[in-house]
């Protein structure tokens, strides 16, 4: 009898590990360090900042954004997600990813778990792939990402950071 609950028990733990496996599998990797940037405590304004990146990336005067893609009706956007200005907080705060429900665009106060940060700051975020798609990866710069991040870890408010909740605690990325 005994060794039938030996067998039992590795194969709970065989499970285990490979149920383990897969899950560390998801996490992302092939981030970009933001940990030089420094960290803004307050004064993001979504509009400004973040949408403003939506709208435009792009820091040579060209013009290239994600709304580009990322547009209006949401059900023929690309991944489902409308970013245009005016509904692209709402399809952003707390939502699932229409591509895994297990994964949220936007987490407040946790930019590590959020998927719009991954997608931005790491070459293979949980879900698809690095953004913006058919761009060079560092099109948008650390700074860029960091704004994502700070913007996040303050809770992601539709109007402006005030650096309340953070209090300087600041971890700033992925562990690579």
């Amino acid at each position: 009898m005994r060794h039938g609950v030996v067998v039992a028990a590795l194969a709970a733990c065989s499970t285990l590990a490979g149920s383990f496996a897969a899950f560390a599998q998801t996490l992302p990797n092939g981030c970009t360090s933001i940990a030089d940037v420094p960290a803004q405590f307050s004064g993001i304004q979504y509009g400004a900042a973040i949408q403003g990146l939506f709208d435009n990336f792009l820091t040579n005067g060209g013009t290239a954004g994600c709304v580009d893609c990322h547009t209006n009706p949401a059900s023929t956007a690309s991944g489902h997600l409308d970013l245009t200005d005016g509904v692209s907080w709402a399809h952003l705060f707390g939502v699932k990813s229409y591509e895994n429900p297990n994964v949220k665009y936007v987490v407040p106060n946790h930019p590590e778990q959020s998927l719009l940060f991954q997608k931005v700051n790491c070459d293979n975020p949980q879900v698809g792939v690095r953004m913006p798609d058919g761009f060079p990866p560092g099109t948008l710069s650390p700074e860029q990402q960091a704004t994502i991040y700070d913007w996040i870890a303050e809770g992601a408010p539709a109007g402006t950071t005030d650096g309340i909740f953070r209090n300087g605690f600041d971890i700033r990325g992925f562990a690579q």
